[in-house]
């Protein structure tokens, strides 16, 4: 068996989409006021709507979520539980921080990646890695068919969690993204027990390349902007296009990455290590540090054409991502390591 937890081309690949990620959401602060464009006819909406198919960086991540806990390998369904609480948890308190007590119960990313990860528990204690396929597969291909059946009961909290609403509280439905992270799941596992892991890779590469040519081919490679709400459902409820090109891009990256990258070593507080290690503590305290110093760089830069001064935003916060997620490496990784140690002796 191979071990996963020294995997350089999956961190390389995690350091990349998280990259984007800071970089898209410090951008999209500069351009709204809580979830509305500012000016749709400006230089900068121009850009982003423009570069929306970056925006499958970060649809990659629950894949990615979904390949760390089936390496972290600790699918015991209470302490997955505990988990899923704790990451529900902090999402609540990251909203009434970041958003206001308004938006307290959202249903955002940590709470839909504890929800899919105490789901996969479940499907692996009481049935067997078959099932985690067969559920991912049905979320994938119901979910546009059952949106157009439950969409009257949208404003149901659960139902919203279940496919999604456009009232602008719900994001991330698990229909149809816990395909992504059961998908991720059964990647990593494939190719941990693969006994030719180089071929699988290849080969999963081509299924990479030749998902993204289909989307492209069928038109659906970008969800639109909608500058009335733009975390609204073209984003987080998109046509099935989008999420098999999140997946080809994800297996095309990984195929990528094992070829050029699988035996490098990044230096521990580095900046790709730090981004691959601190995503969780990354992602929390840049969404609350950008949305606040968004409001002073607009109240003193002008953000209605092309300036040097939109990247003091985005720029800063990949700095202070880096130092976040090194931070999280020293007080967390580093402790728990300490701590394991000492258990042994």
């Amino acid at each position: 068996m191979t071990d996963l937890k020294k995997w350089p081309a999956l961190d390389f690949v995690k350091f990349i989409c998280v990259a984007v990620m800071i970089f898209a959401h410090a951008h999209i602060m500069l351009i709204i006021r809580y979830d509305r464009v500012l000016d749709n006819s400006g230089f900068f909406y121009k850009i982003t709507e423009k570069y929306m198919p970056l925006g499958l960086f970060i649809m990659i991540l629950p894949m990615l979520a979904g390949v760390v806990f089936r390496i972290a390998g600790k699918l015991n369904l209470q302490k997955t539980a505990n988990t899923a609480i704790f990451l529900a948890l902090l999402g609540f308190f990251m909203n009434i921080i970041t958003w206001g007590w308004r938006y307290s119960f959202s249903w955002n990313v940590l709470q839909f990646i504890g929800l899919s990860f105490l789901v996969i528990a479940f499907l692996m204690e009481y049935f067997s890695i078959d099932a985690v396929f067969l559920l991912s597969f049905i979320t994938l291909v119901a979910a546009e068919p059952l949106r157009g059946i439950l969409w009257d009961w949208q404003n149901n909290y659960f139902t919203a969690i279940f496919i999604g609403s456009g009232n602008g509280y719900m994001l991330w439905p698990f229909l149809p993204w816990f395909g992504l992270v059961g998908l991720g799941f059964i990647f990593a596992d494939v190719y941990e027990k693969n006994t030719n892991k180089n071929k699988f890779i290849f080969l999963s590469g081509l299924l990479g390349v030749f998902l993204i040519i289909a989307v492209v081919l069928m038109g659906e490679i970008s969800p639109f902007l909608d500058p009335k709400y733009i975390w609204g459902s073209s984003v987080f409820q998109p046509k099935i296009g989008w999420v098999f090109a999140a997946i080809g891009l994800f297996l095309s990256l990984m195929a990528i990455t094992n070829t050029f990258l699988n035996k490098m070593e990044f230096h521990k507080y580095g900046i790709v290590n730090s981004f691959s290690k601190g995503i969780l503590w990354i992602y929390v305290v840049q969404m609350f540090v950008s949305h606040y110093l968004s409001f002073v760089i607009k109240r003193f830069f002008p953000m209605d054409g092309p300036t040097l001064a939109y990247f003091i935003l985005p720029v800063f916060m990949l700095v202070l991502s880096w130092g976040v997620g090194a931070l999280s490496i020293k007080l967390l990784t580093e402790k728990t390591l300490v701590i394991t140690l000492k258990k042994i002796r």
